[in-house]
């Protein structure tokens, strides 16, 4: 059976209330969204897949999302002690890097970089005085032309040696003595791919989040990476990656330390259904977000601690730790915790379970032709500290190839070694990472209009339009499986995405 073409996620139907932060802020996008295919087409950038070979919603492109996530967690179970995990996708020029990246400004004047963002790592480097960096263009992959840092070409530009207490203490460790540069050497989870350079400063261009909107400029340590390894050859993140996890390299810390401003040591990621995003430094998040402790340590990453899993009305209780990753495409869970997800999942659906060749989820569901309903057990999880953290995509479907009818779909988990919330249950909330208070925070939120989405009832079953929509555009640049949110995607909006004018009900 060969399904292609476009696809969807199915989401809970949502209402809108407002809700307006005070901070300093990112966009950041989706590889898929029209905003960075904007960017890639101005620039002569070709799609980074081809549609035919591997459609969005095709087994092919699933498959394609799956081998970055196999590589980042190959690199988190192989790794001892500090673990950076290289959140690039696939080792292809054609995917860029991670699955959300922001546009920022370095340096007077300012030059314009397009980083991944990484909540699994912690040092920011952008390509510079290369020795052996990712070309900044070339013919297999277009008319792009990436930036290089030149120190020398920023009059706000400072060097940092070895004598300097901004030489973290790994870097000092490299250092040949105390005049010299202080350098870095940071491996990634993805096999033999690494960053080195030296450690510099520069002001880094942030948004604030006021009626003025004004820019500020924030003095920064990150790394001139004159020489990359692995993966970041083959077009992994070859701008540069911003790192956003818990040490003191890491951006969110140098910002919360930084005496010229004041801020809170919490950032926040708004996962949009249309792929836009913010990324907003000093963000506590709101009063009425749910919220749960983080395990700071022993862990490196941010991780939270779960009792029991709800999937429709059935729960089960089963203690377990699970690591909130932005960087991962699907959720995945141990055996036996992916099992009781699944197995309670499927119990409660009415579709006949089928097997799609070459897909990497192994429970999936055939929508009959003349099918105008479906009910979708909704799942969820509840922490240690009682809150609920719903999954607001527990599926993807498939749509026949050369068609926009919907005809299959598969519960979007998979089976890992450890357990991992990944972007999938992600999108369509805000995550509030507050290492100050050592809480992860969550709510419902549209990222686009800067909305909280207050929680509605089950929303009624919505009657199949007459004529079948327009399709939609041709997608851009893909990795991950929230790349199928290319534009955005509620309840309504779900019914006029696909020619079979399903009705969905959550039950």
């Amino acid at each position: 059976m060969s399904y292609s073409s476009a696809f969807i996620l199915l989401l809970l139907a949502t209402a809108l209330t407002s809700c307006y932060a005070n901070n300093l802020g990112l966009d950041f996008h989706h590889r898929f969204s029209d905003k960075v295919r904007e960017w890639t087409d101005s620039r002569g950038l070709p799609p980074a897949w081809n549609p035919e070979e591997a459609p969005r919603g095709s087994v092919e492109y699933y498959q394609a999302l799956l081998k970055h996530d196999l590589h980042r967690h190959r690199g988190r179970s192989l790794a001892a002690g500090d673990l950076y995990a290289f959140a690039s996708g696939n080792e292809t020029i054609e995917y860029l890097g991670n699955l959300h990246y922001a546009f920022v400004d370095i340096g007077t004047p300012n030059q314009t970089f397009l980083v991944a963002l990484d909540t699994g790592s912690d040092l920011f480097w952008v390509p510079c005085n290369c020795k052996q960096c990712a070309p900044t263009s070339d013919p297999s992959y277009g008319k792009i032309e990436f930036s290089n840092y030149d120190p020398s070409a920023s009059t706000t530009s400072k060097a940092i040696s070895c004598s300097s207490n901004q030489c973290f203490t790994t870097s000092r460790n490299q250092c040949p003595n105390t005049t010299a540069d202080c350098t870095y050497t940071v491996p990634y989870g993805s096999p033999n791919t690494s960053s080195s350079g030296t450690i510099v400063q520069d002001d880094l261009y942030l948004l604030k989040e006021s009626i003025t909107s004004d820019v500020v400029k924030i003095p920064i340590l990150f790394g001139c990476g004159e020489v990359q390894t692995g993966s970041f050859l083959d077009g992994g993140a070859p701008n540069g990656l911003m790192g956003l996890g818990l040490s003191q390299i890491s951006v969110p810390s140098i910002i919360a330390n930084n005496s010229l401003i004041s801020i809170t040591d919490s950032f926040s990621m708004c996962f949009g259904t249309d792929g836009y995003g913010r990324l907003n430094f000093g963000d506590e998040g709101s009063p009425d977000q749910n919220e749960t402790s983080l395990n700071i340590n022993p862990y490196g990453f941010y991780n939270i601690s779960l009792t029991e899993i709800v999937v429709g009305n059935t729960t089960n209780k089963l203690p377990f730790d699970a690591v909130v990753d932005s960087g991962s495409s699907y959720s995945g869970f141990t055996d036996n915790i992916y099992k009781k997800i699944a197995t309670s999942f499927s119990a409660q659906v009415s579709e006949r379970p089928i097997t799609i060749e070459g897909s990497p989820f192994e429970y999936c569901f055939e929508i009959s032709a003349n099918q105008t309903k479906l009910k979708l057990p909704p799942v969820s999880f509840t922490t240690q500290d009682g809150s609920s953290f719903h999954a607001l995509h527990p599926a993807i479907g498939y749509a026949k190839q050369n068609s926009d009818r919907l005809v299959a779909y598969c519960l979007a988990i998979l089976q890992y070694d450890m357990n991992i919330i990944g972007e999938n249950f992600l999108v369509g909330q805000k995550i509030v990472f507050d290492r100050k208070k050592q809480v992860l925070g969550w709510e419902p939120f549209n990222c686009s209009s800067n909305k909280h989405i207050s929680p509605a009832a089950t929303p009624p079953s919505t009657p199949a339009p007459k004529t079948p929509p327009p399709k939609a555009p041709a997608p851009s640049p893909p990795t991950r499986p929230n790349s199928a949110l290319a534009r955005p995607v509620g309840f309504s909006t779900i019914i006029s995405v696909v020619a079979s004018l399903i009705s969905l009900i959550f039950m």
